[in-house]
C-alpha cells in the first residue's frame, strides 16, 4: 500500500538494539523511515484496540447486565424519534 505523507513530518532520535539495526539495515535507506512509520502506526492502532477492549471488559464487569429484549426495545424507541 502506497501512502502519501502529509507535508508535516517530525524527526525523532531513538535508540535501537544491534539486532534490530541488523534487520533494519537490510531495508534500503530511502525506505526505512516509511517502513518504521508504517510499523509504528500499525503497532499504535493495535495498542489502541487492546486498550479499548480492556476498557470495555472493565465496563462489562462494572455495569449491570441488559437483556437483548431491552436493547431491541431501546433501539426501536430511538429510531421512532427520528422517523417522525
Amino acid at each position: 500500500m502506497t501512502r502519501r505523507y502529509e507535508a508535516m513530518s517530525r524527526r525523532i532520535n531513538m535508540m535501537i538494539d544491534d539486532d534490530t539495526w541488523e534487520l533494519l539495515s537490510q531495508i534500503p535507506s530511502g525506505e526505512r523511515s516509511r517502513t518504521l512509520n508504517d510499523a509504528l502506526r500499525e503497532w499504535l492502532k493495535q495498542r489502541q484496540r487492546q486498550d479499548a477492549r480492556t476498557e470495555f471488559d472493565s465496563l462489562r464487569r462494572a455495569l449491570p447486565s441488559v437483556s437483548t429484549e431491552d436493547v431491541v426495545r431501546w433501539v426501536r424507541e430511538d429510531r421512532g424519534r427520528y422517523e417522525r
